[in-house]
């Protein structure tokens, strides 16, 4: 197997993989917004342009086994401590082709992920863990936080 960058070209892999895990999650079809995929291409366009996103492809076989993605993570409310000591990336999508899940291919992509966002300067890197991912997730090195939601 091999871990690639994705180049932009391949945008529409990467968001067709990321709308696959929201339809693991049960999403019904007539909940996703109309543009979806052209919202998903945007949003990594903008990625690359202001949050230094980038995306890896996992190549088995000749056919690509998954992919993951990540960048500078937007804050929801003003930063205000230097960079050098809080510089949160984070990860928000790892996809797995069900014929190539359980051989390691999220970890691989999940350990990519970890390395670039170390590379550009990042202090913590975040993901939110399916239950599926979540032993993933640990076994990088990611231990669980708190957060809380109320749902409406």
């Amino acid at each position: 197997m091999e871990i690639r960058i994705a180049t932009p070209d391949e945008d529409a892999i990467v968001a067709g993989h990321y709308l696959r895990i929201w339809d693991s999650y049960g999403t019904p079809e007539d909940h996703y917004r109309r543009d979806a995929m052209s919202r998903i291409e945007t949003f990594m366009e903008e990625g690359r342009a202001q949050r230094r996103l980038r995306s890896f492809l996992a190549v088995a076989d000749g056919a690509i086994a998954g992919s993951s993605s990540c960048q500078l993570h937007q804050s929801p409310f003003p930063e205000v401590i230097a960079p050098q000591h809080r510089l949160n990336g984070y990860i928000w999508s790892v996809y797995v082709d069900h014929i190539f899940r359980r051989k390691g291919v999220a970890r691989a992509l999940t350990t990519a992920a970890v390395d670039y966002l170390k590379s550009i300067g990042c202090t913590t890197v975040v993901i939110h863990a399916s239950d599926p991912g979540e032993p993933v997730y640990r076994s990088v090195g990611f231990e669980p936080a708190k957060e809380m939601r109320l749902k409406f």
